[in-house]
């Protein structure tokens, strides 16, 4: 054998098993023997997993109905966009069936629609609410702002109304307010000063509050203006635009309608005993109103403190929908790795929501993504994964609705981009959206709710047509 033949013998046979393993590579290899599984042959998976070629990443069409098909024995979910809404409801119908429900109205007569959006500074001065508000007022109608407290840490800061007002004592959820008085559905309760006498000739005495429309459509003027507060004994009186009204009431909750048609919405107190004023609605005859109740600081456990009996009373005067839930921001920590305090916690709030309101939806959003500095970089708390999923079962557990914000911002790491890009959305906290990155996530949350709104009504009417 010549030398030219022997060098050329060991690429030969290099050559020809490199030919045989690409042909039994497509045919499946795969079968049980002796008690072992043998594994697919595949020459060229090494190459490409360690990236000399890149190998095209197996996708699936993204299916944006996430609503759970029914199981006899388990949840069957589909493939489903971790951004999406997941519905965790285990029958054949919604978990945001009675929000969906109210929305079909708006269509065929005049109706309201409400919702309660819950959350910490996350959504403090309306942030996140008044985009999820705009939205589904463009589509369904309505014009309002619709509920405002009273007092406001943040009444400067917020665009969705121009609020003033002065004489007030404040107690909300962080303390312990005295027992004559109860919190509100917001966490606070607002007490206007108490005089012996009643000074008829002058409307401008006492506790007073100021709210001024602004001009943004929808919201440009009240038509429909309704006061919500507490127990009422004796004489006290509103005076609202200049006319006068005595509060009664012997209710928990108690609510006045006032038709104010105006620009500006201006009450005075004059009370000779003790009230709880909770708050103002304003709102139009019909269309949907998004009602913001903000707390900074607040983990979610403790609204809880907020008597069942005050949430079903004013549930009574304002007749919610959907209730949203927003918490987490303020139980991360980066050493935390176990949250099973805060799921025991927060099922004891999930379950005291509904009771409170038995009717409505409820949609609990996760945590966003929050980072901190650790060793010079901007990383994701690594805490908030582990709450995300948290929270994920705790909407499972108690068949909620739930949409994952962190998956929806871009999951890890993606708050350094939404601080560090090109259009910045977050502040550099590194945890709060500014305005424009607030008018994003509340314009996704209204794409995602509308999306699952869709999917229901095409399974509706397929069930008509069965």
């Amino acid at each position: 054998m010549s030398d030219k033949n022997r060098h050329s013998q060991p690429f030969i046979m290099v050559l020809t098993v490199t030919i045989v393993l690409l042909v039994l590579s497509r045919f499946n290899t795969q079968f049980p023997f002796a008690g072992f599984n043998t594994k697919k042959i595949d020459p060229l998976s090494d190459i490409l997993q360690k990236g000399v070629f890149k190998k095209a990443p197996l996708t699936s069409p993204v299916i944006t109905d996430s609503i759970i098909s029914k199981d006899s024995t388990e949840y069957a979910f589909r493939q489903i966009d971790s951004s999406n809404i997941i519905d965790f409801e285990n029958d054949s119908t919604s978990a945001l069936s009675h929000f969906f429900q109210s929305l079909n109205l708006q269509k065929r007569k005049k109706h309201k629609t409400r919702i309660a959006y819950f959350g910490d500074s996350m959504i403090e001065g309306d942030l996140i609410s008044q985009d999820l508000r705009e939205c589904m007022q463009e589509v369904f109608g309505g014009d309002g702002v619709g509920y405002l407290p009273v007092t406001s840490i943040v009444s400067g800061f917020r665009t969705s109304v121009i609020h003033s007002f002065a004489g007030w004592t404040t107690y909300n959820l962080l303390e312990s307010p005295p027992s004559n008085h109860s919190l509100g559905i917001a966490g606070y309760c607002f007490v206007p000063t108490t005089s012996n006498s009643i000074d008829t000739n002058n409307a401008n005495a006492g506790s007073w509050v100021k709210y001024t429309a602004v001009n943004k459509k929808h919201l440009n003027r009240f038509y429909e203006t309704k006061l919500i507060y507490g127990k009422s004994e004796g004489d006290n009186y509103a005076i609202i635009n200049g006319n006068r009204y005595k509060l009664g009431g012997t209710n928990i909750v108690n609510q006045l309608d006032i038709n104010t048609a105006s620009q500006q919405v201006n009450a005075h107190f004059q009370c000779k005993s003790s009230i709880d004023i909770y708050g103002f609605s304003m709102e139009s005859d019909s269309g949907v109103f998004v009602d913001n109740f903000s707390f900074r600081g607040n983990s979610g456990l403790p609204i809880q403190k907020v008597k069942q009996a005050v949430y079903s009373s004013t549930n009574d005067c304002l007749d919610y929908d959907l209730i949203i839930l927003e918490y987490g921001l303020n139980a991360v920590n980066p050493i935390v790795t176990d949250f099973s305090w805060y799921e025991r916690g927060m099922d004891v709030v999930i379950k005291h929501i509904q009771a409170s309101f038995p009717n409505a939806s409820i949609l609990l959003i996760s945590v966003g993504d929050k980072s901190y500095r650790k060793d010079g970089v901007y990383q994701t708390d690594p805490s908030v994964p582990i709450l995300v999923e948290a929270q994920k079962r705790m909407a499972k557990e108690n068949k909620l609705a739930f949409w994952s914000l962190y998956d929806a911002m871009g999951g890890n790491g993606s708050m350094v981009h939404w601080v560090e890009g090109d259009t910045v959305l977050a502040n550099k906290d590194y945890t709060h959206f500014n305005f424009k990155g607030a008018h994003k996530v509340g314009k996704l949350l209204f794409s995602k709710i509308i999306s699952e709104y869709t999917d229901y009504n095409k399974k509706l009417n397929q069930k008509l047509l069965n």
